[in-house]
């Protein structure tokens, strides 16, 4: 009798709780939308440019290091050329006692970068202002005969696209081949535009843009180089492996060089 009724009793809670699941509220989630369904992700994830990325490897460094850097570098390939700036510069950055002293000619020319003076600021302005130009769209007053709409280019022909204006005065946009030496009118609006050719001069009379100051100090100390080897590479770590590959004719702080690899590249 125990036994039946426990059965009876356990079918009875088992229907309650079915009951009481049954009773209680569902949550039902809604279906997303189409447009949701495309929220994602149609590009890669590239990794980060490093400075590393634009460096020739160290295989590519001339073997007699001493006789590149007592060079003129106006005299040098390519590749000389690279490696008698970057040593250069990376042993004047690697001299921490000495650099506060230079002065900023100095500095720069041992950097391999260029004096800003008047003839490299106009050179300069005109490459910026033609470059602010040429990927922004021209804003200004309507082309007329008397004023027409400036195009600038460093070559004889450039394609133009005229859109009339703003609000009712704007149209679909026309595109139209500018040359040098006419005046083009827009079928639509009837806007005039000229082509403007941006010349590169460099100074008269032969004057160098980055002329070589008398007080600054041209020519390259190799005892600079074997100071800075000594004090970062020293102590069983390698913290400047340029400087050590310069010293010893290895590659990547210390290994030896790939000779074969080497000779397809010459």
């Amino acid at each position: 009798m125990l036994g039946v009724a426990r059965r009876v009793v356990g079918a009875l809670g088992t229907a309650a709780g079915r009951a009481g699941r049954a009773q209680a509220p569902q949550v039902w989630q809604s279906a997303p939308a189409a447009c949701q369904l495309e929220a994602r992700r149609g590009y890669r994830h590239w990794w980060r440019v490093l400075p590393e990325d634009f460096e020739l490897n160290t295989e590519s460094m001339p073997k007699d290091v001493k006789s590149l850097m007592a060079s003129n570098p106006y005299n040098l390939g390519f590749i000389d050329a690279y490696w008698y700036w970057r040593i250069r510069a990376e042993s004047t950055i690697m001299d921490p006692e000495n650099l506060p002293k230079k002065s900023y000619k100095q500095l720069c020319r041992d950097m391999g970068l260029t004096i800003v003076n008047e003839a490299a600021e106009n050179i300069l302005g005109v490459i910026e202002l033609y470059e602010y130009l040429k990927s922004s769209p021209f804003i200004g007053p309507f082309g007329t005969i008397e004023n027409p709409v400036l195009v600038p280019a460093i070559h004889t022909e450039r394609v133009v696209g005229c859109t009339g204006g703003t609000g009712d005065n704007e149209h679909v946009p026309l595109w139209f081949r500018c040359r040098e030496g006419f005046l083009y009118r827009c079928g639509e609006c009837d806007q005039i535009f000229m082509l403007v050719r941006v010349l590169y001069e460099l100074p008269e009379e032969g004057a160098e843009i980055n002329p070589i100051d008398p007080d600054v100090k041209d020519v390259f100390d190799f005892a600079l180089l074997e100071k800075g080897n000594e004090v970062w590479n020293t102590g069983g770590f390698i913290n400047w492996p340029t400087g050590y590959d310069a010293l010893h004719g290895t590659e990547l702080g210390g290994k030896a060089r790939d000779e074969d690899q080497r000779a397809i590249g010459e």
